[in-house]
């Protein structure tokens, strides 16, 4: 079954009144490997607002992370956690290197990291900081694979670059097909999670899930990405974070 999948990433009203950019990044693809399985792959990131290189090491990230499980994929070898680490362990030399090369704190490439590896019969997951990924559960609901990770504060998170041990590299393996996900970034927590039960918000993503199904050409995919770029940068979801905000959307399902 063929993937369906759009993505976008908007600008923070915060951002937009200081000039500053979005430092959100998000990329993804679908890779055929060898024997005909088409996997798809998705990777987002949110780079910290205090760090003065996170947009850049974001758009890093993402780009060298799809690289990678997009090589992997073509292989036919199945990815393992040792496989997601040595993954991030890239991502993390590479950063360190910039930082290096520009003989700036590493602490100024700072980032969260966010993915997933799904197969027509195994998934795979991987988070460092908060944003969530969520996942179907086969029953038409929806269920995130880890809660956000904040620190002591609510704006506090981990990041890639905190450790070269990845200490807070979560990698989850499941051996079951996954038929629809959503990544996000923490611009849209308090919109997309209910913080009081501690679960989805789930009207917020069968309504978004709804149109995806029913898109049945690849001309009617790229109207619903452009409608996402503006959902997110209209006036119903700036009323409600002034954050940076990324939503990744995909279903294998039709109605």
């Amino acid at each position: 079954m063929i993937w369906k999948a759009i993505g976008q990433s908007a600008t923070g009203t915060s951002h937009t009144a200081t000039g500053k950019p979005c430092e959100d990044a998000l990329r993804f693809t679908t890779q055929d490997t060898p024997d005909g399985e088409q996997i798809l792959i998705a990777c987002a990131s949110d780079g910290a607002g205090s760090a003065s290189h996170g947009g850049w090491a974001a758009n890093y990230a993402t780009t060298l992370c799809t690289k990678l499980l997009q090589s992997h994929a073509a292989s036919s070898l199945p990815l393992e956690e040792g496989d997601v680490y040595a993954i991030v362990e890239q991502i993390y030399d590479g950063l360190k290197n910039e930082a290096n090369n520009n003989e700036i704190e590493l602490a100024e490439y700072s980032c969260t990291l966010l993915g997933c590896y799904l197969t027509s019969s195994w998934s795979v997951f991987f988070q460092i900081g908060d944003g969530a990924i969520i996942r179907d559960d086969g029953n038409a609901y929806y269920i995130p694979v880890w809660w956000p990770h904040n620190g002591e504060y609510l704006n506090s998170t981990a990041f890639i670059i905190d450790s070269p041990g990845l200490g807070n590299l979560n990698i989850m393996v499941i051996e079951e097909p996954v038929n629809e996900l959503s990544i996000f970034t923490d611009g849209l927590q308090m919109l997309a999670l209910n913080m009081e039960s501690v679960n989805v918000h789930q009207p917020f993503f069968t309504g978004l899930f709804k149109y995806l199904r029913i898109a049945d050409e690849p001309g009617k995919i790229i109207v619903l990405d452009r409608k996402l770029a503006e959902y997110l940068d209209g006036k119903a979801i700036n009323d409600r974070t002034d954050d940076d905000k990324t939503l990744f959307l995909a279903t294998r399902l039709s109605e």
